[in-house]
């Protein structure tokens, strides 16, 4: 039976419905001159040393140890020269005892001789040498085996090939490896309106535009490890569709169409794959921009259908094609990284469905801030141009302070996952939560981290869950640690009631009429909840978790307190610092 995609199907589950059914593409045998950026098919290993024979690792004489070793300052050593080793000559029989042979850099050591005295260690005259002070300790031979050990494995099965790795191939001596096939792709752009570019010509008359999507694809495609075919523009006419497409089909791995994969009365890609007995696996997501999409299996050939607005066509190409393309080429990793980084200058709304913004990574804060392209002033191609991330807003997002942390899919970074898996975006401050079980030295944490933060000039606020009731009043007390090492609001919830500590004086009025308008507590940049790990806020995870524990996979893990000395401490804490100023949108220098 079919497995039809809904409209508005979910994003994630649509992809996770492609690679399930997506199949590695076959073997094929390339050269190692192909080989760069295919996938690995079968696992190689090196058959062989590399290199084969001990080599000079300097210029100089190759001796023998026995007849150096005692030279010394007043007591030197003369040795005669009887030969010569070069690179390019299989090993010679060598210096016989009392001889030397000279030698050059990756020249082969002859069967005589065990050492390479450096020329700077020797003076030569004529045909002798002389050793006029103690020999260093270092033979100066690269034995058999140096760059390559028999049996190093070269390539793994669903990993890329590096160039290095296909010189690795080449100096083992493989001519040859075993790859996945490339997906073959026909390209097609459709629609009435569309007109090709070509050199010279004058601008398209007016209701029609250039074909630019199928420049854009042609290059995804193939930096994506694709062999790409233009195919042309198909005009929105059903038979002339129909008659294009059987004829590709089962030709090529995939046939990747834009435009016509809506709903209006000339959208008639999915409908004419679908009368040529096409089996339909998804149709529209619940994706802005990118909903209008179409995949489905035609014999062997993937029929792929993509908005016909820029846009929108590269959105779901990073997010839904791309992953595809990777898959059937062998990719053992079929996802780019999604990671959770602090959005610079917020999202002024709420989300009603799944929404893809295209942004841009902040690289003097190292990719850990990403700014959302919105500048109305420039047009969405403009925009497009200088985007290398896709940040990824699920329906229901609120709108989002500056410095909240949003799940942004990296364009600039090589596949590292089997399935997109998304964290939730969270409205700002940056919460962060702290867990492990009773003892652990959480609150410990919790109040290094704060004084370190507060140094800076941050703002921090702090929330302690007291699972048996609170004595508000009890000195020591953890939420008194927390005031101490500088919070400015501590939150005790505890299973009956609930209190928020304050730190300093407040004006008599503020208590008993609440503050003026405007003049509330200024928004806190940080805040450290000990005993919370809700998804999608990072989770440092201190100890061993609860038996009971259950919020997924912690941002970073440390031992317990009780397990550190102060020293390892205190450097613990400077580098769960350092990792969370990547989080934050404002950091002041230190003062």
């Amino acid at each position: 039976m079919a497995a039809h995609g809904a409209p508005g199907a979910d994003l994630q589950e649509v992809l996770e419905r492609l690679l399930a059914v997506a199949r590695p593409l076959p073997a094929e045998t390339v050269s190692v001159w192909e080989a760069a950026g295919r996938i690995v098919a079968t696992r190689l290993r090196a058959p062989v040393a590399v290199p084969r024979i001990s080599r000079a690792a300097m210029d100089g004489v190759v001796c023998h140890d026995g007849d150096v070793r005692g030279a010394a300052e007043g007591r030197p050593v003369t040795l005669k020269i009887t030969g010569t080793s070069v690179m390019g000559e299989p090993p010679g029989p060598g210096p016989a005892r009392g001889e030397a042979w000279t030698i050059t850099t990756g020249a082969p050591i002859p069967r005589r001789g065990d050492r390479v005295l450096p020329l700077e260690a020797v003076r030569t005259d004529g045909a002798a040498i002389y050793v006029e002070r103690s020999v260093p300790r270092k033979r100066h031979v690269a034995g058999p085996g140096e760059d390559i050990q028999p049996g190093d494995v070269l390539a793994s099965p669903g990993e890329p090939i590096p160039p290095a790795a296909a010189g690795a191939m080449a100096a083992s001596g493989v001519g040859a490896v075993s790859v996945h096939r490339r997906p073959h792709v026909a390209l097609v752009a459709t629609g009435n309106e569309l007109v090709e570019l070509t050199a010279g010509d004058p601008p398209p008359p007016p209701g029609c535009i250039v074909n630019s999507n199928a420049v854009m694809l042609a290059g995804e495609l193939a930096a994506a490890g694709c062999a790409v075919d233009y195919r042309g523009i198909l005009p929105d006419r059903p038979r002339e569709l129909a008659r294009a497409f059987a004829a590709m089909r089962n030709r090529y791995d995939v046939v990747l169409s834009t435009g016509g994969v809506s709903v209006g009365r000339h959208d008639l890609v999915h409908r004419t794959w679908l009368d040529l007995g096409a089996r339909r696996y998804a149709g529209r997501v619940e994706l802005k921009p990118g909903g209008p999409f179409f995949a489905a299996r035609a014999g062997r050939t993937w029929a792929i259908g993509l908005s016909g607005t820029p846009v929108a066509c590269l959105a779901a190409f990073h997010l839904l094609v791309r992953p595809v393309l990777r898959r059937l080429a062998g990719a053992r990793f079929a996802v780019r990284p999604v990671e959770l980084l602090a959005l610079d200058g917020g999202w002024p709304l709420a989300t009603d469905r799944f929404r893809a913004v295209w942004g841009r990574l902040d690289a003097e804060r190292g990719g850990r801030t990403v700014h959302a392209l919105t500048n109305s002033s420039l047009g969405r191609l403009t925009l497009l141009t200088a985007a290398d991330a896709l940040v990824l807003l699920p329906a229901g997002t609120p709108p989002l302070a500056p410095g909240s942390p949003v799940a942004v899919l990296r364009l600039d970074r090589p596949e590292d996952r089997e399935s997109l898996r998304l964290p939730a975006s969270t409205p700002g401050p940056l919460v962060i939560g702290v867990l492990g079980a009773s003892g652990s030295g959480k609150t410990a944490v919790v109040a290094g981290l704060i004084t370190r933060f507060t140094a800076r000039g941050l703002r921090v606020n702090a929330v302690k869950h007291a699972a048996h009731g609170f004595q508000i009043d009890r000195p020591q007390s953890d939420s008194a640690r927390m005031l101490d090492a500088g919070a400015a609001r501590v939150v005790l919830a505890g299973p009956s009631e609930t209190t928020v500590r304050i730190a300093g004086e407040m004006a008599l009025s503020s208590l008993l009429r609440g503050p003026a308008r405007g003049g509330g507590p200024a928004a806190p940049d940080l805040v450290l909840v000990e005993g919370f790990g809700a998804a999608g806020h990072p989770v440092i995870q201190v100890g061993s978790p609860k038996p009971d524990a259950d919020s997924g996979e912690p941002w970073m893990t440390i031992p317990a307190v009780t397990a550190l000395s102060d020293a390892a401490l205190e450097t613990t804490l400077d580098r769960i610092a350092a990792r969370i100023v990547t989080l934050l949108p404002r950091v002041p220098a230190r003062g």
